[in-house]
């Protein structure tokens, strides 16, 4: 079978359902079989979740179950093979209440064998990562089964359709980056923008950057600035209004409140809508959020949050 470029968005929420109906059958297995074993987790939990993916865990061209790793006397729970049927990822399963967040000595085996993925499982949490051939192994993601759907895009490297070849591969790296730098974005809008380009490639990639972390962070960057990032799940809030919802503002459209210290404003259309922006900046943007309210991009958060202060006279916080 040989691998596709680019699936289509129908093929992704193709699979977040996929994912969905999956993770329902086994949240059952898990809550119904109080000891459950690792033998359970491969037949109720493993297997339901490689078909949900596109797999055949039968076909020994695409799944090698107890895979024997060369030049060891070590075996993989499963391997999954390419279209040149070569091991591109070993699935480690573990105990139920094992640790997924270590990837162990699973990882140097499969850097003895030259697979670029490892996914870890314990029926209840999925790692997957990313092993080098120098570096450290990279988590590319950490997911408890029921956020599994609500990041299908972000798995579709490891759909059947790309066989784990190179494109696969890379997707789901630089979907990883992207979740990432899109984090750290959020966690700091209120730095200038120059300043956050060069605080986020310090921080994913110190020094010289392969093409595919340059990809990633200039795709992030891109998402960020359109704030397309507002609509992904990781980023929806868990209650109230979505972005698209809330209604645009500007510093020129807050005035001092008369009623409250100095730092406080109302909104001039609507005087029950106040912000404290004696408060820090994540805080006062959740104040607006709750209140049906964002600036018009999410870089422009920054100079919204320091002018409000510095018309109050407020020093700026460190």
């Amino acid at each position: 079978m040989g691998a596709r470029a680019i699936l289509t968005p129908m093929e992704a929420a193709d699979l977040s359902r996929r994912l969905t109906d999956f993770a329902q059958v086994a949240g059952e297995v898990l809550r119904d079989v109080e000891d459950v074993t690792e033998q359970q987790i491969r037949h109720w939990i493993v297997n339901p979740f490689l078909v949900a993916l596109g797999w055949d865990p039968h076909d020994k061209h695409q799944v090698y179950l107890d895979f024997p790793v060369h030049g060891t006397s070590a075996h993989v729970d499963y391997a999954l093979f390419n279209a040149d049927e070569q091991p591109r990822l070993f699935l480690d399963v573990r105990e139920r209440t094992a640790n997924v967040s270590d990837v162990g000595e699973v990882a140097e085996q499969a850097r003895q064998a030259k697979v670029p993925l490892v996914l870890i499982t314990n029926g209840r949490e999925f790692s997957l990562w990313f092993i080098g051939k120098e570096e450290a192994p990279a988590p590319l993601a950490v997911l408890p089964l029921k956020d599994l759907s609500d990041n299908a895009e972000s798995l579709l490297g490891l759909t059947v359709e790309y066989r784990l070849s190179e494109t696969g591969i890379q997707q789901l790296r630089r979907s990883a980056i992207r979740i990432a730098v899109l984090v750290m974005l959020e966690e700091n809008a209120e730095k200038t923008f120059d300043a956050l380009v060069d605080w986020v490639q310090s921080q994913v990639a110190p020094g010289a950057l392969d093409e595919v972390t340059r990809h990633a962070i200039r795709d992030a960057t891109m998402i960020w600035l359109t704030e397309e990032h507002l609509t992904m799940p990781a980023f929806q809030p868990a209650e109230g209004k979505r972005s698209h919802e809330l209604r645009a503002t500007t510093a020129r459209d807050w005035e001092a409140f008369p009623r409250g210290p100095p730092g406080t404003f109302q909104y001039r259309y609507d005087s029950t809508k106040t912000l404290d922006l004696r408060q820090e900046p994540k805080e006062v943007r959740e104040q607006m959020r709750l209140q049906g309210l964002r600036t018009p991009t999410a870089t422009s958060f920054g100079g919204f949050y320091y002018a409000l202060r510095s018309r109050a006279g407020l020093v700026a916080p460190k």
